[in-house]
């Protein structure tokens, strides 16, 4: 279902189409989600995205996809390199990002 051709055509007319910053999902048989900031490379057979450490307490921070590179620590990121015939949903959800207040020591 998911090719070479979506990651490098209709993914970027999706989130363009939902404001350009929206939170993207990609989400595998395996049931684990990685959460896309940018496509990096499309190969034959695989896509190599770069995605942001989704710390369970932190994810309510919704980190979209397209960010600045000011706006996110190198730290926060990872590369990841995702079969096309793992992935079972690429998911492109427009919310706004909302910051907000974190009682306790991760509050920013």
């Amino acid at each position: 279902m998911f090719d070479a051709d979506y990651f490098r055509t209709t993914l970027a007319r999706d989130v363009n189409a939902m404001g350009g910053s929206p939170l993207v999902e990609i989400h595998l048989d395996s049931g684990q989600v990685f959460r896309a900031r940018s496509v990096i490379e499309v190969g034959a057979g695989s896509v190599t995205l770069e995605a942001y450490h989704a710390k369970g307490d932190l994810a309510h921070d919704r980190p979209v996809f397209g960010a600045a590179s000011d706006d996110v620590r190198k730290a926060e990121l990872f590369r990841v390199v995702v079969a096309y015939e793992s992935i079972a949903a690429v998911v492109v959800d427009p919310s706004q990002h909302v910051m907000r207040a974190r009682p306790g020591f991760a509050s920013a």
